[in-house]
């Protein structure tokens, strides 16, 4: 009998052992080349798009209303259902058009760059009309949204649940294209505002991505974790309770006094 129960252990330990394994060796088959110090272990370019690009409508004036803590939404668009993404609350997934096709647009922009990744969990965005939904102070104007973080395997309880991020359960990279196309969205009309993402996520992703080609002018301009805490600069700031997912603000058309 004890042999046995060891033979068990030996082998729950080799099956994990196997499984670890397996996850790297999934994203080793991504890179595209080697680090010397200069080129990137990134994928770098899609070979084949299986999406159309999604065009940007807008930002179309008067549908976001007031501030995102205190506001409500006209003439909503509705996200999408997509077998590459899970709409948690599907009544929740009502915001501006503008915010709306960006959140499409990156979403397929990932998938084909990664096309072995797991389904994204979308959180919410607004309900039909806006205003205060619950387990939110904000999500009232349809310029909010909050979206899951990409791993080496699918967690059993995500996407029905966001889950926490980690050095060894993160695809870094597909998690770090993942903020920084939403993050160049902030050239474009109506682009994001800012991106909240808990501290120590940022650090993996910013330590991911310097190990990986990117320079340290170019990550200072997308996180505020090289700046510390307190800083205003970056587009990706530090908010409590945002281990999970990471939550994208859109800005207001320019000219559109009701939008706050």
């Amino acid at each position: 009998m004890r042999s046995l129960v060891v033979a068990l252990g030996l082998l729950a330990f080799v099956t994990a052992a196997d499984a670890k394994t397996r996850r790297h060796d999934k994203v080793e088959k991504r890179t595209s080349k080697k680090h010397d110090g200069k080129s990137k272990k990134r994928r770098v370019a899609m070979t084949a798009r299986k999406h159309p690009r999604i065009e940007i409508h807008g930002p179309i004036i008067g549908q976001s209303v007031g501030a995102p803590w205190q506001g409500w939404l006209r003439d909503a668009a509705k996200l999408s259902e997509n077998d590459a993404w899970v709409i948690r609350r599907p009544w929740r997934s009502y915001g501006t058009r503008t915010t709306v096709d960006y959140v499409e647009r990156v979403l397929s922009d990932i998938i084909d760059r990664f096309p072995d990744i797991h389904p994204i969990a979308v959180g919410d965005i607004s309900a039909e009309h806006g205003g205060q939904i619950s387990e939110h102070s904000s999500h009232q104007s349809g310029r909010d949204i909050d979206i899951g973080l990409i791993f080496l395997e699918k967690p059993a309880n995500y996407p029905e649940s966001f889950v926490t991020g980690t050095a060894d359960n993160l695809d870094l990279e597909a998690t770090f294209v993942l903020v920084e196309e939403f993050a160049k969205t902030a050239k474009e009309p109506g682009g994001v505002q800012m991106i909240f993402l808990d501290f120590n996520e940022q650090k993996l992703l910013y330590d991911w991505a310097l190990e990986n080609g990117e320079t340290e002018e170019y990550l200072a301009k997308i996180f505020q974790y090289p700046h510390g805490r307190g800083s205003s600069e970056g587009i990706v700031r530090h908010e409590p309770n945002h281990t999970d997912h990471i939550h994208v603000r859109f800005r207001c058309p320019g000219g559109d006094s009701a939008c706050r």
